[in-house]
C-alpha cells in the first residue's frame, strides 16, 4: 500500500501532463486527484530504485510540455529518495537532470551546483554516459558565461567519455549531443570552420531537428547557400511533423533558422512571423537566451525591410532589456566557474608547489646559517698569520660562491611563476587573473573575507599591486588612464580601510602571508 501511495503522490505531481478534452471529465478527475493527494499525505516513505527510475523517465514528458519547474521539483524529490535508498545512480542522474533544467531556465549558478553534485556521485559508479552528459552541460554553462575556451575543453572531455560508452546506439547519441553543443561554442569563438565541421559530425551521428537546423543555419549564414539551407530546413520540418519526441525548444531552434532563411531570401514578412512564433514559445518556456536572440534577429529583419520603424524599435528595446538582465545575472555568478577552474588546476599543482616551497625555504635557511657560521669563524681568527687568513678567506669565498649558486638556482625556480605573472600582466592577458590565483591560491578567499563585494576589476588591481606593479605600469599594460587606475586604487584602499600613509603593496603582502 505504501508503494502504491508513493506512485499516487508522483502521479499528482504530474497531473498537469494529462490533457482533458471533456470539461466534466476534467472536473471529476480534479476531485479524484484531490482525494488521492489527501490519502497519500497520510502515509510517508521513499520510492524504491525501480520506482525512481520509472519516475525519472517521466521527466521527458514534462520537458516536452515546457514544464521545467515541475520537472525540477520531481527530480529534487527523486534525489532525496535515492539518497535515502543509497541509490547512487538514481541520485546522480537526477542531479544532472536538475542541472540541465536550470541551465534551460538561465539559472547557471544552480546548474553548476547540481553538476558538481552529479560529478561527486558519479565518482563512485563511473558511468561513461553520465560523465559525457555532465561535461557537455558544464561546457554549455561556460559557453553562456562567455568562458568559451573552458567550454570547448569540457566538450573534449565529454567526447572522450562518450567514446567509452559500450552501447553503440547510446554512444552515437551522446556524441551527436556533444558535437551539436561544440558547434555553438566554436561559432561564438569565431572559428566558423570548426563550427561547421562539428555540426556535420552531429548530423552524421543523429539526424534530428537540432543537428539539421544547425546545418541549415550554417549554409544560410556562413556559406550563403540558400538552396542547401532550405533543404536542411525541410528535413527539420519533416522531423517536427513526424517525430513525437520533438520538444518546444527544438521548435524554437527551427523557427529561428526559418526566420534567418526568409530574411536572406528577402521575404521579410515571413521572417518576422517565424521570429514572433519563436518568441512566444521562448516566453512560454522561460528561455531568455533564445528570446533575446530572436528579438535581435527580428530587429534586423525590420531594419532590412526598411518598414515598421515602431516595431523595429520595440524589438531592439526588448533585446536590450533581456540582454542587460542576462549580463547582470552572469556578472553575479562569474566567480563560481572561475573558482571551479582554478580549483581543478590547483588539484594538479598545489601539492607539488607546497613541497617545493618548503624545501626551498629550508635550503635557504641552511645556506644563510652556514654563511653566518663561516663569518663567525673568520672573526675568531684575527691573530692567525696572514697566510692562514688568506686560506680561510679563500675557503669561505668558495663556500659562499657555492651557496650563492645554489641560492640562485633555487630563486630561479621559485620565481618562474612570478616571472610568468609579470609577463601576462605586461601582455594584458585575460589569463593573468586565473594564473595569479593558481600561484597564490589563498589570495581571493582572504580578500573576500575582508569585503565580499569587491569587483573583479578591484581584485585584479589588487593582484597587480601585490606583485609590485606600479600604477603607471598598470595603466600602460591595461591601456587605461593613470587617473582611472588611481581612482580604482583609492576605492580599493577605502574598502580595505587602509590609512593614506600606509604602503598598499606592503600591507597586502603582510595580510596575505599572515595565516
Amino acid at each position: 500500500m505504501l508503494v502504491t501511495l508513493n506512485r499516487i503522490r508522483y502521479f499528482i505531481m504530474n497531473i498537469k501532463l494529462i490533457e482533458f478534452k471533456n470539461s466534466k471529465t476534467f472536473f471529476i478527475n480534479r476531485i479524484l486527484a484531490m482525494l488521492l493527494l489527501i490519502l497519500s499525505g497520510l502515509f510517508c516513505g521513499q520510492s524504491s530504485p525501480s520506482q525512481i527510475d520509472s519516475l525519472y523517465n517521466t521527466t521527458y514528458a514534462l520537458r516536452k510540455q515546457g514544464k521545467y519547474q515541475e520537472a525540477i521539483e520531481l527530480n529534487i524529490k527523486l534525489i532525496k529518495d535515492a539518497k535515502a535508498q543509497n541509490y547512487i545512480k538514481g541520485a546522480a542522474y537526477s542531479c544532472f537532470e536538475v542541472a540541465n533544467l536550470y541551465h534551460n531556465l538561465g539559472n547557471y549558478k544552480e546548474s553548476l551546483a547540481y553538476l558538481d553534485k552529479a560529478l561527486d556521485y558519479n565518482k563512485d559508479i563511473k558511468i561513461p554516459e553520465l560523465y559525457s552528459k555532465i561535461y557537455t552541460e558544464l561546457g554549455k554553462n561556460y559557453s553562456m558565461l562567455s568562458l568559451l575556451q573552458n567550454a570547448i575543453d569540457n566538450y573534449k572531455r565529454a567526447e572522450q567519455w562518450a567514446l567509452k560508452i559500450a552501447d553503440n546506439g547510446l554512444r552515437e547519441k551522446s556524441l551527436a549531443y556533444v558535437y551539436s553543443c561544440q558547434a555553438v561554442s566554436y561559432e561564438a569563438i569565431g572559428d566558423i570552420n570548426a563550427s561547421i565541421l562539428a555540426a556535420e559530425k552531429a548530423f552524421s551521428k543523429k539526424q534530428d531537428v537540432i543537428s539539421a537546423t544547425r546545418l541549415a543555419k550554417n549554409y544560410i549564414l556562413y556559406k550563403n547557400d540558400l538552396i542547401k539551407g532550405k533543404k536542411f530546413l525541410e528535413v527539420s520540418e519533416g522531423l517536427l511533423e513526424l517525430d513525437s519526441s520533438v520538444t518546444p525548444y527544438q521548435k524554437i531552434i527551427f523557427l529561428h533558422a526559418k526566420g534567418l532563411y526568409y530574411n536572406k531570401n528577402k521575404e521579410y514578412k515571413k521572417s518576422a512571423e517565424a521570429y514572433l512564433k519563436g518568441i512566444e514559445l521562448a516566453k512560454e518556456l522561460k528561455r531568455p537566451n533564445e528570446e533575446k536572440e530572436l528579438y535581435k534577429n527580428l530587429y534586423q529583419t525590420y531594419k532590412d525591410e526598411e518598414k515598421n520603424e515602431n516595431e523595429r524599435l520595440k524589438a531592439l528595446e526588448k533585446y536590450t532589456l533581456i540582454n542587460d538582465s542576462i549580463d547582470n545575472k552572469n556578472k553575479e555568478i562569474i566567480e563560481i566557474p572561475l573558482q571551479k577552474i582554478v580549483k581543478e588546476k590547483n588539484e594538479v599543482y598545489k601539492q607539488n608547489y607546497r613541497v617545493f616551497l618548503l624545501v626551498g625555504v629550508a635550503l635557504l635557511m641552511i645556506v644563510l646559517f652556514a654563511a653566518y657560521v663561516q663569518i663567525q669563524k673568520v672573526k675568531k681568527r684575527k691573530k692567525i698569520s696572514i697566510l692562514e687568513k688568506e686560506k680561510v678567506i679563500l675557503r669561505k669565498e668558495e663556500v659562499i660562491l657555492k651557496k650563492e649558486e645554489e641560492t640562485k638556482e633555487l630563486k630561479q625556480k621559485v620565481n618562474e611563476s612570478f616571472e610568468d605573472l609579470i609577463q601576462l600582466a605586461k601582455d594584458n592577458s585575460p589569463q593573468f587573473w586565473i594564473r595569479f590565483q593558481e600561484v597564490y591560491p589563498t589570495f581571493l578567499g582572504k580578500m573576500l573575507d575582508i569585503n565580499p563585494k569587491f569587483t573583479t576589476a578591484e581584485l585584479i588591481l589588487s593582484a597587480y599591486i601585490y606583485i609590485g606593479v606600479s600604477s603607471k605600469e598598470i595603466a600602460s599594460y591595461t591601456y587605461r588612464s593613470l587617473k582611472t587606475i588611481e581612482n580604482t586604487r583609492y576605492s580599493l584602499r577605502k574598502k580595505l580601510l587602509i590609512a593614506p600613509d600606509e604602503n598598499l603593496s606592503l600591507w597586502l603582502r603582510n595580510y596575505i602571508a599572515n595565516d
